[in-house]
């Protein structure tokens, strides 16, 4: 598939019903500076563009978890890879839909009478229907439609929010006379007094970007890099959608948020303001294009973790250990009955669940301890199976005990406690378990040319040339998050009307984007 289709349905997937309803609960607890917590995402974003798009292209698996095989030898590769199967293909899927069916529930109730049940069940048999019959083609096309409807009917809710609350200059005055200037601080403050939403803030922007769940891609983005044209295109889908997603699609929830405190002030559950600001601002009609827009924005997230998660339990489990020899024909229709029971166990999950950005934290934390194994798995030889095991058992494990024992712990603190141990266990673990079979590594280094020092070991062994891949990916990737973040900062400086600001934050985007094309090209 081509950049500009992939890029657009990596956006698709990300824009669900669940993102613009989190994210107002961030900038009603915590002002604009509150979405620092998804924020700090695009610069793991911006390094798997830079690091990893090209290196799963070359891989030529069909999810993450077959490199494992690649890149691991002995039977620990392959308890891995069905442990990895099933972490990612039920538990992380299960997990993320049902928190998506909880945010359509929260939606419709705030707007309609009507039973949220009817709803429910005729939109996920229609997502189930096509994507069954389609497969991953039809749900990135499908993906590329239902993005445009949703990114439309989100920037319409908040042009008529902004027009309700009398405009960006006295939404503006409004909130810092209601809700005081802080509210509308790009960053927390940063005086000595306030070490506790500080402290918040840099676990965001120097761990929580690496200690993550798609610290090298997430399954979803890496399905669709895989599936592209070429390594470029792959590279090119990746940074596009980096850009979308922290820079140009945010800005719309953002002020109807603001427009949200402004109008109602700050409700018992936050994450109700977003359909409430719907309900008082938008007319009929608009009112059902808006809600046509979030209702396909919630198909486009389940439709990708529903074929996501069958790949994993037919790929790495039931086709690799169970049943190796069946036809295509059996493993097509093996994946519809993965489909069916993963459907029945998210709506499970949302019948348990109160809080979509709470479900949003747990999951980040829990497999957070384990985001650096997969980061240097693919710079380091040393590394091996029994690593990335005992990180994600560890990481699981310290994560849920904060959350049932320490259920009062900041999220900042339990995701610390969380990467700190499993750290400690996963190089423990690695230093004495057996390094990987040097053949396994050499047949790694070719295919997927890794250009590291950290593989200089098994390079002097095969005569495989070094390269500069690492440090040359490293020093785009500065340029690139300067261009983003200005670009992002520069956008909401001149909705906020403070205009030389943004002259400033614009033209510094435009000089970087402009250095990385040209560094790109040379």
């Amino acid at each position: 598939m081509t950049w500009w289709l992939l890029g657009i349905s990596m956006a698709a997937t990300n824009f669900s019903i669940d993102t613009p309803i989190a994210m107002t609960r961030l900038v009603v607890e915590d002002g604009i500076a509150g979405v620092w917590f998804f924020w700090a995402s695009g610069i793991s974003a911006l390094l798997v563009t830079f690091l990893f798009a090209r290196l799963w292209r070359r891989s030529g698996v069909m999810t993450d978890a077959e490199i494992i095989e690649e890149r691991y030898s002995g039977r620990v590769a392959a308890v891995l890879r069905v442990f990895k199967g099933f972490y990612f293909g039920v538990i992380f899927n299960a997990f993320i839909m049902g928190w998506v069916f909880l945010a359509l529930i929260k939606v419709m109730t705030g707007l309609t009478n009507i039973d949220v049940s009817t709803l429910l069940v005729g939109t996920t048999v229609l997502v189930f229907v096509y994507t069954l019959a389609s497969g991953f083609y039809g749900v990135v096309l499908t993906d590329f439609v239902q993005y445009f409807i949703a990114f439309i009917g989100s920037i319409v809710l908040a042009l008529f929010a902004v027009r309700e609350v009398g405009g960006l200059g006295q939404l503006v005055s409004r909130v810092e006379s209601q809700f005081g200037g802080d509210t509308l601080r790009f960053f927390p403050d940063f005086s000595v007094d306030n070490l506790g939403p500080l402290s918040i803030f840099f676990t965001y922007v120097l761990v929580q970007w690496w200690a993550h769940k798609y610290s090298d891609g997430g399954g979803k983005h890496i399905q669709r890099m895989l599936s592209a044209k070429n390594e470029n295109h792959s590279f090119a889908a990746s940074l596009l959608y980096s850009f979308i997603n922290y820079a140009l699609q945010v800005w719309p929830w953002i002020l109807t948020a603001l427009c949200g405190l402004v109008l109602f002030g700050r409700p018992e559950d936050p994450e109700q303001l977003y359909s409430m600001v719907m309900a008082r601002v938008l007319p009929p009609g608009l009112l059902g294009l808006v809600l046509v827009g979030l209702i396909g924005a919630f198909m486009s997230t389940i439709d990708t973790h529903l074929n996501l998660g069958a790949s994993y339990m037919v790929n790495d489990i039931y086709r690799r250990f169970l049943v190796r020899d069946a036809s295509e024909k059996h493993y097509v229709l093996m994946s519809r009955v993965m489909m069916a029971g993963l459907l029945g166990l998210s709506i499970l999950i949302a019948l348990n669940i109160q809080s979509v950005t709470g479900a949003w934290k747990f999951l980040l934390t829990f497999a957070s301890g384990a985001g650096l194994t997969w980061i240097i798995r693919w710079f380091w030889w040393r590394v091996n199976a029994w690593t990335e095991l005992s990180a994600m058992i560890s990481s699981g494990v310290v994560a849920t005990y904060l959350q049932l024992r320490h259920e009062d712990w900041l999220y900042s603190e339990k995701l610390l406690v969380t990467v700190a141990l499993s750290t400690l266990v996963w190089l423990l673990v690695t230093l004495v378990t057996a390094p990987v079979d040097g053949s396994k590594l050499k047949s790694f280094v070719e295919k997927i040319r890794p250009g590291s020092a950290g593989w200089n070991r098994i390079r002097d062994r095969s005569n495989e040339p070094g390269g500069n891949f690492l440090r040359r990916a490293l020093g785009l990737w500065a340029i690139a998050l300067v261009g983003l973040f200005s670009l992002n900062f520069g956008i909401g400086s001149l909705l906020l009307h403070r205009l030389g600001q943004a002259a400033l934050l614009l033209s510094t985007a435009g000089v970087s984007m402009g250095w990385l094309a040209y560094r790109l090209k040379n």
